[in-house]
């Protein structure tokens, strides 16, 4: 049987309007990928391209080159143009990401094949296929055991754009937000990861200069002690304490084996703040930062999506304190605009509480139905409050289509409910506003207010369209700038030069002070 041989482009897409030579977290996908990549004579090179970053090289596109597209709805609509350009070059293309799990047949439409599920498990066997002339189009992964999560190629990665590097110590979640796709399409069973794997990786980051880390995980705090309380069996009420153990001996790690000088960043439920132990073991592990699905601050709102276990009022502003007393110090509230009981009124309230309850960041986006939710399959179905306009599944959040996708019936036009998100975003993130938080903090160096303030405006200037969820569009050569200029700021205000490459390699192996250490 003749092989054939091949360039594989592993590529995050994004248009030319989003790319400031910044970003604020590595991709996941890409880095793993090449990981899994077996060492096959066919394939001339493995070429990593995040578009967020760099331009993609399509004059180095040769007849028979590979494209592997990591896709989701944000940016569905530019990887098919780049898809169809591709193919005009004679390249193959292969589909994979949240996007095509959820319409593997809609990205065959535009390309040749289509991976669902966790493409670790496939990707081995897709690129003999495609070396043997014998690709297929579907290649259903499934769901990788936790035991087997490969550590990321970093070193095939240019770096330096980033201010944190992503790292997954954890996949699926236990909960069932009706806005959020993560538990259909992960699981709500926890597969975490080895504490190990994740040290090992953490150290090498750590020699690459990175002193953040974001930990991209569904929910870092997957194992609550009403869960254990409240566990079915005996059986389970051990395996959820085994579990439990497990996250307080990584937390334990991270303070003993990580140079103390690297920091971390996480999503996490706020069943915390009922956690002390919990919040202290993140607190000492030097995770200082956690995003938090805040929502809604009406009951009628968290009932809308699901998520009636979270607080309002008083009681929310006191968990928020908690959290960010006893454990991580900045929480970046996430709250939704256009739930089917909100008002011009209830989101004047919502912008009044951000600024007020104590949180670091916040982001502010309208309530997106993406495919694969339970809000996606209801107002399909006609059985929301809120009913879709047109169901046009692939122009879904292209700019030049409607960001409000369904009628609210409280909001006489789209543009009314955009203004009440615009002003959120402008008035969490005035120059004022982020000077009196950063006053706040208590901060003694001026070189802790300029980061601060860098990356208040930073996240302002990139994410106020959807959000940091999403790889948000910075339009307008004025704003690019900007957005650039910060970028650069805050890279220099919180990377580190990395150690040399004797070094690099030895990493992992090697002591907290032995890592932190450079090479003579």
């Amino acid at each position: 049987v003749s092989v054939r041989s091949f360039t594989l482009f592993l590529v995050n897409p994004a248009p030319d309007a989003e790319r400031i030579n910044f970003s604020v977290s590595t991709p996941r996908a890409l880095p793993v990928l090449a990981a899994v990549t077996p060492n096959r004579d066919y394939i001339r090179e493995i070429r990593l391209v995040d578009q967020a970053i760099e331009e993609f090289p399509f004059s180095d596109v040769q007849e028979g080159d590979l494209v592997g597209l990591s896709v989701h709805t944000a940016n569905i609509v530019y990887a098919y143009e780049m898809a169809a350009e591709l193919k005009k070059r004679g390249a193959t293309v292969v589909f994979g990401g949240p996007h095509a799990s959820i319409f593997p047949e809609e990205t065959l439409e535009h390309g040749d094949a289509a991976v669902t599920g966790d493409a670790e498990l496939v990707w081995a066997r897709l690129l003999d296929d495609y070396a043997a002339g014998c690709l297929q189009e579907n290649y259903k992964g499934g769901r990788v055991d936790p035991e087997s999560f490969t550590p990321a190629r970093w070193d095939l990665m240019n770096l330096d754009p980033y201010l944190m590097a992503s790292v997954q110590t954890v996949r699926g979640c236990p909960k069932q937000c009706s806005f959020c796709s993560v538990w259909v399409q992960d699981g709500q069973t926890p597969r975490v990861r080895t504490n190990d794997a994740i040290i090992q990786e953490l150290k090498y980051l750590y020699a690459a200069g990175f002193r953040v880390v974001l930990f991209a995980d569904d929910n870092f705090y997957p194992y609550t002690l009403e869960d254990i309380e409240n566990a079915r069996s005996e059986e389970q009420r051990r395996d959820l304490q085994a579990g439990y153990d497990g996250r307080m001996e990584l937390l334990e790690r991270l303070a003993d084996e990580i140079p103390s000088d690297m920091k971390y960043a996480t999503q996490i439920t706020m069943e915390v703040a009922e956690n002390p132990d919990y919040l202290a073991a993140m607190r000492k592990a030097n995770v200082i930062g956690v995003l938090i699905g805040i929502e809604a601050v009406t009951p009628e709102g968290l009932k809308a999506v699901n998520k009636e276990w979270n607080s309002v009022g008083e009681e929310l502003v006191e968990k928020l304190t908690t959290i960010r007393t006893q454990g991580p110090k900045f929480i970046l509230g996430a709250l939704i605009f256009g739930l089917e009981s909100d008002t011009a009124e209830s989101l004047e309230y919502t912008k009044v509480f951000a600024r007020n309850c104590g949180i670091a960041l916040a982001q502010f986006v309208p309530l997106v139905p993406f495919p694969g939710t339970v809000d996606f399959a209801l107002m399909k179905r006609g059985k929301k409050v809120l009913q879709m306009k047109d169901p046009n599944y692939e122009y879904w959040l292209d700019a030049d289509h409607p960001r409000i996708l369904y009628h609210h019936p409280n909001f006489e036009s789209d543009e009314d409910l955009l203004q009440k998100v615009n002003e959120a975003w402008e008035d969490f993130y005035s120059p004022r506003a982020i000077l009196g938080r950063s006053r706040g903090f208590g901060y003694k160096r001026f070189r802790d207010h300029l980061a601060y303030f860098a990356l208040n405006r930073g996240l302002f200037t990139r994410y106020r369209r959807h959000g940091l969820s999403q790889d948000s569009a910075v339009r307008g050569n004025k704003k690019r700038r900007m957005a650039r200029m910060l970028g650069k700021l805050i890279l220099w205000l919180l990377r580190a030069k990395p150690v040399n490459a004797e070094m690099l390699s030895l990493a992992p192996n090697l002591s907290a002070q032995q890592v932190k250490r450079p090479a003579a």
